[in-house]
């Protein structure tokens, strides 16, 4: 299982691989009901919505999203750590993790590997 790791408020706030779908659709459609956020996963492989549900609450006790209540048996959730500051860390700590933090490394790797066209 692969985490990244974020600072929040000095408390490090963990997504991983699972939990990212949930993650996805409150990023792209923002604050969202627990229907409208099983909708947006559709055809994914988290299609199960006990599953889903189990995710999203611990994105909320992790602190990486905050649901509000609207009544008693609905919420509204959204972000509480942005998509750029997901995908910052995430850079960061693949480089780290495979290339020694060099992007020196991870570049010259790209280039070696991808057919590079001039256009």
């Amino acid at each position: 299982m692969v985490e990244w790791g974020f600072n929040m408020k000095s408390k490090k706030v963990t997504v991983t691989e699972a939990e990212l779908p949930i993650m996805k659709v409150i990023w792209e459609k923002g604050p969202v009901t627990s229907p409208e956020l099983i909708d947006g996963i559709k055809g994914t492989a988290n299609k199960n919505k006990s599953t889903l549900k189990t995710l999203l609450m611990r994105l909320v006790k992790k602190g990486a999203v905050k649901a509000e209540e609207i009544n008693s048996r609905n919420y509204i959730y959204s972000a509480l750590i942005t998509q750029s500051e997901y995908i910052n860390k995430s850079r960061k700590n693949f480089i780290e993790r495979v290339y020694d933090g060099s992007a020196q490394k991870m570049l010259l790797n790209f280039v070696k590997e991808e057919k590079i066209t001039k256009e």
